[in-house]
């Protein structure tokens, strides 16, 4: 194999692992709004407020989005429903 084959090769394949990645996370950040939606009767678009409110906070807190991404979302979400808490508009 010459190495521009390989190089080819190489690049997509981290295309498609990315493109994976990133699918395996909005499935992810769906079960959260979905179970919002389904266990506390949130409206959709007040749920999709609360996963955008996670993305923020875990930015600011510079968390990587790997496995435990969304379940640190969903106690985060949690909690600030718990406190009675709106989601930023």
């Amino acid at each position: 194999m010459r190495d521009d084959q390989a190089v080819a090769i190489g690049s997509y394949h981290g295309r498609v692992g990315k493109l994976k990645d990133e699918r395996i996370d909005q499935a992810r950040r769906d079960a959260i709004r979905n179970r919002l939606i389904g266990n506390t009767g949130l409206d959709r678009n007040v749920a999709e407020r609360w996963c955008d409110a996670w993305e923020t906070e875990a930015a600011l807190r510079g968390l990587r989005r790997d496995g435990d991404y969304w379940e640190a979302g969903k106690l985060w979400i949690d909690a600030q429903c718990a406190a009675r808490k709106r989601p930023p508009s």
